[in-house]
């Protein structure tokens, strides 16, 4: 839950997307796998009795020649999808929609053309290879447009398959008795070329960065390749979807078989076929809408893959009883729902782990697994026919589903534990707006500004960037072994450090936002703002781990108003290949340049020598750094590497911070006397929904005067309209700046006067995390209280006036990369 601090949003370069051009895209796109789906599906419940006109005799013989024919095109994408993703993501990914439409067209000719099963086979094998335009529309969707709704643009492309095969059964089933399919064909041929037009012309997609350089061939070449298989839970994943479609698609060459035996109307049963599978894909068409909101509102698509793929095996295996073709329409529209599910979260999760400009490979990849179990399944379904039941063959197909559910429930689970553990993000439950700060007053005194310096940083190696920086490590994970685990990095060769003192361009992208600065040594003694209160015992522990490791800690986050000198090193540096690039478990990509010109450093100095920078994040590690250092010279060691600490600054008029509330945390507090006391000073008012309702409650209340919600394990409370009384005592002697912020009534008034919780550890946690908040009072006993962030003329207030809002007030972010590198204070 945030509050907007008005300004305008800054996206990532290669997350830019023309608004003007998406609902155009949505257009094409969807008509392009409406026309396709609806071509292809018209003939393929439909396989046997087609393949029967061309010359096919015999159960064996057409239902072999049916799953080879229905096969075919998957075999073909199973290959031919990877590679037409890596081409997309260099050239552009509308140009695979383009070549996708007129490869369709292509194959829906020579399939027009043919007579005997062979050719069929042959023309379905070329669109496979030529054509693919929902595998291709389905990379765009996946690759463009925001993170935060790429779910739901996922889900309406595939409304649009779902849609063609609705449409298709219906038509095949009608046109195959009267011999007018070839026709159709030629039909959808036209369609596909006309639309190709359209979309070369139409087609919008995001603005592509200009290629690196200044690295030449061998810089390029030591780029590391992202690797699919960094995905969280990939080889899983990739045998859950293959075996979820071999269920799925394997069922196709049987169904027909199947309800052949249960109609005894002659004639009826190539209609029932393809009135089933229209209700099967009517229901896809409605449920892929729904389950692409689901996974923006979750963030959890391998969960809603894990769901889904059950639910498949469970109205697939009901099939195989022998009822009538009327009591199957409920079990096809519960497989139809769940089915929508499956390809669009997969490619949700892949696509989110993927980097910018890898995601349309990293989505064709996803969907070349699926492919596999869409071409296994027909190919092996329809010879078992042969010499088993056909009921049989269904609970196999069943089988294969659950199998899928099987292997994705530990990546589902994994995804879990990431989603929790991620306190820093603002959930995916919540609405959710931008937030942004805006730039700092300016300072021109060069007595108050910024003292930086250059550094030469320990990094990663890229051999264990994936182990270690991906899942954000650091050696003072444990503050026992912190000086044994740092040094235990170097000597393995975990960490390296640069020849070359250097400034160093960070850019950070993903999900979770974006945000650009420059990492380099600030001195203690600059003009530095600092805004929150600390916690005594909390700047000891960090005090300690310092002088363990004889190393600084993770980066502190520093806001300045520049003129643009520092943004002009960065983008110069940002056309050179990273030293460091990893993709983080959470979907955030990180990067690193080093800056060792000295005229652009100069540059840096310069513009920061003349700035104030206010402390966005680590107000207690500037405070143990200030620690160490008095310790130092006490010891009379004097001036040193201890009067620096590292930190990223980040020019806010050009990179604007996020903004979130700290959240309260009571696990000894009595939840009936905590809502007993509050119900005495407050209006209280239960709370009804979920989190993100009490959230958005919250925020609507919060504008009108302090507001704040009393989570419990029996629910929430609304607590608005304190007494005017109670407050004037409460607040005594609380100077006038702070007596309106909601910050300080919450500590001062709630927690000190009303509740008089104890300021020592163990009595107070802080959780920005509404969510993490609530799940630690159902585990542990006691209540959270949630609140809203300071306003921006609280913020201003605090870092102009030298006032200080209570600890732990703010969460900005995105926060730096706490592990990228490091810096030791034996270094000089």
């Amino acid at each position: 839950m945030t509050r907007a601090l008005r300004t305008q949003p800054v996206l990532s370069p290669r997350q830019a997307e023309p608004e003007d051009g998406h609902g155009r895209n949505l257009v094409l796109l969807w008509a392009g796998q409406f026309v396709n789906t609806a071509g292809l599906m018209m003939l393929v419940p439909i396989m046997p009795f087609y393949l029967r006109q061309i010359g096919t005799s015999g159960i064996a013989e057409t239902q072999t020649w049916a799953g080879v024919a229905i096969a075919a095109p998957a075999l073909a994408l199973t290959v031919a999808t990877p590679l037409w993703g890596r081409l997309g993501d260099r050239i552009g990914r509308k140009w695979m929609v383009v070549r996708a439409l007129l490869g369709l067209a292509v194959a829906m000719v020579v399939m027009a053309t043919a007579s005997t099963p062979l050719v069929l086979v042959a023309g379905r094998l070329l669109q496979g290879t030529l054509g693919g335009v929902v595998e291709a529309a389905a990379a765009f969707a996946g690759s463009a447009g925001s993170d935060e709704k790429r779910g739901s643009s996922l889900g309406k492309s595939f409304s649009a398959t779902a849609a063609g095969a609705l449409a298709g059964p219906i038509a095949g089933g009608l046109f195959v008795g009267s011999g007018g399919l070839p026709q159709l064909m030629l039909v959808i041929a036209g369609a596909a070329t006309a639309l190709a037009a359209a979309s070369a012309v139409g087609l919008r997609e995001p603005a592509r960065e200009p290629a690196t350089t200044g690295g030449g061939e061998t810089a390029a070449r030591q780029r590391r390749r992202p690797s699919v298989r960094e995905v969280p839970g990939a080889t899983a994943l990739a045998l859950a979807a293959i075996a979820a479609y071999f269920g799925v698609y394997g069922l196709i060459p049987v169904y027909a078989e199947h309800v052949e035996g249960i109609v005894a109307e002659r004639g009826g049963a190539s209609l029932w076929v393809g009135v089933l599978h229209s209700v099967m894909w009517g229901a896809t068409l409605l449920g892929s809408f729904w389950w692409g909101k689901r996974n923006d509102l979750t963030g959890r698509p391998v969960r809603t893959f894990a769901l889904s793929a059950g639910g498949c095996a469970a109205s697939i295996a009901v099939v195989a009883l022998p009822l009538d073709p009327y009591t199957m329409i409920p079990l096809r529209l519960v497989q139809g729902f769940c089915f929508a599910a499956l390809a669009q979260s997969l490619f949700l999760h892949f696509s989110r782990h993927a980097p910018a400009d890898h995601k349309s490979a990293f989505v064709s990849t996803a969907n070349s697994y699926l492919l596999i179990g869409q071409s296994a399944g027909p190919l092996l379904a329809g010879p078992l026919v042969g010499f088993m039941p056909v009921p049989g063959a269904v609970l196999i197909m069943a089988g294969a589903c659950a199998l899928g559910c099987l292997l994705a429930l530990k990546p589902s689970a994994e995804e879990r534990h990431s989603h929790e553990k991620n306190h820093d993000d603002v959930s995916a439950d919540e609405e959710v707006e931008s937030e942004m700060t805006r730039p700092t007053p300016t300072v021109t005194s060069s007595r108050n500004g910024v003292a930086i310096a250059p550094f030469r940083g320990w990094r990663i190696t890229h051999r264990h960037l994936n182990t270690l920086a991906g899942r954000y490590m650091t050696p003072w994970n444990g503050t026992r072994s912190a000086g044994g685990a740092l040094a235990e990095w170097q000597r393995s060769g975990k960490l390296i450090q640069d020849r070359r003192p250097a400034l160093y361009a960070y850019e950070q992208f993903g999900p979770h936002g974006t945000i650009r600065g420059v990492l380099a040594l600030v001195h203690l003694d600059g003009g530095l703002l600092p805004h929150e209160d600390v916690i005594p015992d909390h700047v000891q522990r960090l005090t300690k781990v310092m002088e363990r490791g004889r190393a600084n800690l993770d980066p502190v986050l520093l806001g300045f108003s520049g003129d643009g000198r520092t943004t002009t090193c960065i983008d110069n540096a940002a056309h050179r290949p990273p030293i460091t690039e990893v993709l983080a478990h959470d979907g955030q990509t990180h990067r690193l340049w080093p800056i060792t010109d000295h005229v652009e450093q100069d540059q840096v100095i310069a513009e920061l020598d003349t700035r104030a920078a206010f402390i966005a994040d680590g107000h207690h590690r500037h405070a143990a750094a200030r620690q160490y250092r008095r310790a130092a010279y006490a010891a009379g060691q004097g001036p040193g590497p201890w009067d620096y600490f590292p930190a990223l600054l980040v020019d806010v008029t050009k990179t604007p911070m996020s903004l979130a509330p700290v959240h309260r945390v009571l696990p000894r507090l009595d939840p009936r006397q905590a809502l007993h006391m509050a119900s005495a000073r407050f209006r209280v008012t239960r709370m009804h929904g979920e989190i993100a309702d009490w959230t958005a409650t919250l925020k609507h209340h919060a504008k009108n005067g302090p507001a704040y919600v009393l989570a419990t394990p029996r629910g929430g409370f609304l607590l608005t309209a304190p007494q005017p009384r109670f407050l004037d005592a409460a607040l005594e002697g609380t100077p006038a700046a702070l007596r309106a912020m909601d910050a300080a009534i919450l500590d001062t008034a709630l927690l000190d006067h009303l509740w008089q919780i104890p300021d020592r550890p163990g009595h107070i946690n802080y959780q920005p995390n509404p969510h993490a908040a609530l799940r630690m009072v159902h585990d542990s006993g006691g209540v959270a209280v949630l609140t809203t962030p300071p306003t921006q003329q609280d913020l201003k207030a605090a870092v102009t006036s030298g006032i200080r809002l209570p600890r732990k007030s703010t969460s900005f972010g995105p926060k730096p990369h706490p592990g990228l590198l490091f810096r030791t204070l034996d270094d000089r």
